[in-house]
């Protein structure tokens, strides 16, 4: 990306944040709402995307586009923090949590193709 198209771009970003910024409240209430709903289903992992995007459906169906895209900012900020907060307890670097991640996705994702129950 040039130099202008990314002054641009980023020109964009605070536009759009600027303009979703009042929408953060709720968002941020949906989020704990959501997580504290979802995360007690951990232990049933199938059923978490499904509860996870009967939330996204709701936010779209109930507030619009807007509070949608606020209610995934605010869940993505989420996810960054608790990255963070999880490496940090655990003495390891952002990167090292992640890859923990990444691998047992792409390790499902091999078994899935062979047939086999993920790990």
């Amino acid at each position: 990306m040039e130099k202008h198209e990314r002054r641009r771009f980023l020109g964009e970003v605070r536009a759009e944040r600027d303009r979703l910024l009042p929408l953060r409240a709720e968002a941020t209430r949906t989020t704990i709402e959501m997580v504290r709903k979802n995360a007690a289903q951990v232990s049933e992992p199938d059923l978490v995307p499904y509860l996870n995007l009967a939330y996204l459906l709701a936010v779209k169906r109930g507030f619009g586009e807007d509070q949608l895209m606020a209610f995934a900012l605010s869940l993505a900020n989420w996810a960054v923090s608790a990255i963070s907060d999880l490496a940090e307890c655990t003495d390891r670097t952002v990167e090292q949590v992640v890859d923990v991640y990444e691998t047992a996705i792409m390790a499902a994702a091999q078994a899935a193709q062979a047939g086999e129950e993920p790990v």
